[in-house]
């Protein structure tokens, strides 16, 4: 009786998830805010057991007072009873490991019988904190990024090896946005190391250059192109996005942003597609402000805090985060990315940089990665023109294009999670 009452149950959960989840017109930026929501989502479990795990890498004394909530470096562990394959999953930039995204990759890996270990973004505050060495790296230079997340990697794979008890068969990697672009890289960086071995690794919506997906979405708060009352309502949506986003901001303990909370703010809005655009642009800049924050208290750079100046866990420091919203990622890039490669190799030039911050880079290992697939859409927001074509010349029939979903806004769609799932059971 209770086996037919379970059954009843998920055939209800699925009907209801097979229903249409909304009547928006679809654009990508819909899609990349509210998710795309004229497919179907896939069913998934809605409570999986995970365990939020703190790992210390640098010595709590060092961290800044005014992360006292940051102190150890967060990630979560979905485990199962018996031995199975481990998937190391990476968050987009500015992304928590505990953001929604990852939940779902979490319950669908989970679903299909793998140990998962959840990790943020090295562009998120307590990555950041925690792991990022200072002086020799500034987060987004992929490079050294992929570095510091493979001692992550073995770092945290050992102590869920050691509180767990979980026996790994093999290993898989997988990252979505910008964790796309890190999970190549730290695939590369595997085949010569060699401590994993993944027997596969998918990127999922990655750029194909950081600068020219940052370039975009810096390009949607550029809201001045002649109409007046065009501009004006977009500078009071603007307006509000900053109010509400201030407002959840002081209620908070931690100041920790991601794309995704802040769209949370507005998904059931009726936005224009200028005002999601504007809302995109936005979120992005309020994540990249959340970086340049946490860098700077951290390392003491004397960008948009006071150098030597302690902040005290009381002190009131949302005017450091506004100027810190003010410069951008771009602003950033040159202000920090290229002054600092370039001076440590002054034949560097800046394109050549920028060429570095981008698959690109590494093509010639890609093109022969057989473990090493790609799955995007063919409006993805972030993709310049032409890199959806150069994406399937470089991975060939190793790249799965759906023709819509913006910018991760199928990741829990059942055709996508379909996928997914075919993909890391071949």
């Amino acid at each position: 009786m209770l086996a037919a009452c379970a059954s009843q149950t998920e055939q209800q959960q699925a009907a209801q998830m097979n229903k249409q989840v909304c009547d928006l017109p679809y654009t990508t930026y819909q899609a990349t805010v509210t998710g795309h929501c004229q497919v179907p989502k896939a069913v998934l479990p809605q409570d999986i057991e995970r365990d939020e795990m703190v790992l210390e890498m640098r010595p709590y004394e060092q961290i800044p007072e005014v992360f006292f909530y940051n102190k150890g470096l967060k990630y979560a562990a979905v485990t199962q009873e018996q031995p199975a394959p481990l998937v190391f999953s990476i968050a987009g930039t500015g992304g928590s490991y505990d953001g929604s995204k990852m939940r779902n990759l979490e319950k669908g890996f989970y679903q299909q019988g793998y140990h998962v270990i959840s990790l943020s973004s090295p562009t998120f505050s307590n990555f950041i904190v925690n792991a990022s060495t200072g002086e020799d790296h500034f987060p987004g230079f992929l490079e050294k990024d992929a570095e510091i997340l493979y001692e992550v990697l073995e770092k945290t794979l050992a102590q869920v090896k050691a509180e767990k008890e979980i026996e790994v068969t093999e290993f898989y990697l997988t990252g979505y946005s910008l964790g796309g672009a890190h999970s190549a890289y730290l695939a590369k960086l595997d085949q010569e190391r060699k401590q994993f071995n993944f027997k596969k690794v998918l990127l999922v919506n990655p750029p194909v250059s950081l600068y020219n997906s940052v370039s975009v979405l810096d390009g949607y708060l550029d809201i001045d192109d002649g109409d007046v009352a065009k501009r004006d309502r977009l500078n009071a949506t603007f307006e509000n996005i900053i109010d509400r986003f201030s407002d959840a901001y002081a209620s908070m303990e931690s100041a920790s942003f991601t794309q995704d909370s802040i769209y949370q703010l507005f998904g059931q809005s009726n936005l224009t597609e200028d005002e999601l655009k504007l809302l995109i642009g936005t979120s992005f800049r309020m994540s990249s402000a959340e970086m340049i924050y946490a860098i700077d208290t951290t390392f003491n750079y004397g960008a948009v805090i006071y150098k030597d100046h302690e902040i005290s866990k009381y002190e009131n420091n949302f005017h450091s985060f506004v100027r810190a919203s003010r410069k951008g990622f771009l602003n950033y890039f040159d202000r920090a990315i290229v002054a600092h490669y370039t001076k440590e190799d002054p034949n560097l030039t800046r394109d050549e940089l920028i060429e570095r911050l981008s698959l690109k880079a590494i093509e010639d290992f890609l093109v022969q990665a057989d473990n090493v697939s790609v799955v995007t859409n063919a409006d993805d927001i972030i993709l310049a023109d032409g890199e959806v074509e150069y994406l399937q010349s470089v991975f060939k029939d190793r790249a799965k294009i759906f023709p819509q979903g913006g910018h991760c806004g199928n990741m829990d769609r059942k055709d996508f999670v379909a996928y997914i799932n075919k993909y890391f059971a071949k």
